[in-house]
Parts: structure tokens; C-alpha cells; sequence
């Protein structure tokens, strides 16, 4: 009697511990697809996040295209038949110097107003991006700058079939971040000189842009101080590439961009 009652204890002990393993093993597994279905539910949200972004920045670069070709077809188009007419214009009455003198000034105001319509259209929609590739757009970019005795930038290209095989949807983006870099230079840094450098270690396509001006101190928050660098970092994340600025002893700012060569060769 005494061993029954034993046994029974012992048996319904071992049901109790089966029935709580098993209750524990089942919280675990559903914790365990809970978490799973939040991960992936949070891969689904970021993924829907930069579709939404690549639909901007695409919708944005169409429309700089648009105005761009505005620009260049319409505005310089008007400039250009009003310059004809001042230099065909001649007056009732002659007045040679101040005639002359007047056509030229206007010519000369005219020429400024084409040229720079011009510059503005290729920013908006650089064609030399798609026709001649990146450093030609860039390069031609960059004539503008070095036609002043103030700013001198230079473009060093160690990988130049690996820049031809980036695609437009790369390029644009690498363009647009190197020019919103040279802005910022321009604007804020007081430098005298840009040096930009491409090339290839191991598995990473590596885009060195540098300065000598004031530089940027390095803190926690430095990508929070302004939109030029979430503009980056932005069009930067929408062909999982990366970048950092680095640390320098010396003056000067230096930013280095990093791309997975696996995803450029795959477009070879």
C-alpha cells in the first residue's frame, strides 16, 4: 500500500514536471516566432522605407532633369534671340561711342546670364552623367571652380574601368554626393584646395574626398547638424554604400565613401 501510494506520488510528480517542461518549451517557441515575425516585420518596414526614399530621390532627379531642360531649350534659347537682336539693333540716330558702348555692356550682362543658365541646367541635369560618365561629369563640374584663383580641385581616378561599369542609378548617386561635398567646401570651408581620389582595396570601391579648409570636428552628433550630411547619407543608403569622416591630425576635412565591389562587378 505504502509503495502504491509512493509510486502514484512519484508519477504525478513526473506529469506536473513533464506538463511545465512542456508548457516552458511552448512560451519559448512562441516567443521565439514572435520575434521572428517582428524581424521580419521590421526588414518589411525598412524595405518599404527606402522604396518610399528611391521614390523620391527619383522623382527629384526627374524633375531637376525637367527644369534643367527648361532652362537650356527656353530661358537660353530667349537669351540667345535677344543678344542677336541687341547686335543687329542700330539706332536712328548715329551715336557711335555710346551705341557701341551700349551693346556691349548688354552683350556682355547677356553672355554672364547664358553662361550661367548653362552651369545651373548642368547641375540640374548633368547629360555628361549618362553620356560620358562620372568623372567627365564631374570634371566638368569641377571647371568652374578651378576658373577662379580661390578654389583649385583635382580628381585622381585609379580604377577607371571599375568607375565606367557603375550604373546610372549609382553614379547619380555618388555624383550628387560629391556635390553637395564640394558645396559645403565652397561655402563653409575656406579651403584653397579639393582633392577627390577613387580606387579599389579588396572587396570595397573607396571615394576619398578632402579639403584644406576649417575642417569638422568630430562628435556624437555630427550627422544631426545638418541636412547635407543626412542628404548623404540618404542617397548613400539607397545603393548600400557607406561612408565616415576620418579623424585627421591635420587641417582640412576628410570624408571617405565605401562600396561593395560585389554589387558593382554584378552590373559588369
Amino acid at each position: 500500500m505504502h509503495d502504491n501510494i509512493l509510486f502514484l506520488l512519484a508519477l504525478g510528480t513526473t506529469g506536473m514536471l513533464l506538463l511545465a517542461i512542456s508548457i516552458v518549451l511552448l512560451q519559448v517557441r512562441n516567443q521565439n516566432r514572435m520575434l521572428k515575425q517582428r524581424e521580419l516585420t521590421q526588414l518589411a518596414e525598412i524595405a518599404h522605407q527606402k522604396q518610399l526614399l528611391n521614390a523620391v530621390i527619383q522623382s527629384q532627379e526627374a524633375e531637376r532633369k525637367r527644369i534643367g531642360r527648361d532652362l537650356h531649350d527656353d530661358i537660353g534659347a530667349a537669351l540667345s534671340g535677344l543678344r542677336l537682336s541687341i547686335d543687329v539693333f542700330e539706332p536712328t540716330k548715329a551715336d557711335g561711342s555710346q551705341h557701341f558702348k551700349f551693346k556691349s555692356n548688354c552683350k556682355t550682362a547677356i553672355d554672364s546670364i547664358i553662361a550661367e543658365v548653362r552651369h545651373i541646367s548642368h547641375n540640374l541635369s548633368p547629360s555628361m552623367l549618362s553620356l560620358h560618365g562620372l568623372v567627365a561629369a564631374l570634371n566638368r563640374q569641377l571647371e568652374f571652380i578651378n576658373r577662379t584663383d580661390h578654389l583649385q580641385a583635382v580628381i585622381d581616378n585609379t580604377v577607371p574601368e571599375l568607375i565606367d561599369s557603375l550604373t546610372i542609378e549609382v553614379t547619380t548617386a555618388i555624383y550628387r554626393v560629391l556635390e553637395e561635398l564640394i558645396n559645403n567646401t565652397i561655402k563653409h570651408a575656406k579651403a584653397t584646395n579639393i582633392n577627390i581620389n577613387f580606387n579599389a582595396v579588396g572587396n570595397t570601391l573607396r571615394i576619398h574626398y578632402s579639403d584644406n579648409g576649417i575642417g569638422l570636428p568630430i562628435t556624437s552628433n555630427i550627422k544631426a547638424k545638418g541636412m547635407g550630411l543626412q542628404n548623404i547619407e540618404s542617397r548613400l543608403s539607397m545603393i548600400e554604400a557607406s561612408y565616415h569622416i576620418l579623424d585627421q591630425q591635420t587641417s582640412g576635412f576628410h570624408l571617405e565613401i565605401e562600396y561593395p565591389l560585389n554589387r558593382v562587378l554584378s552590373h559588369v
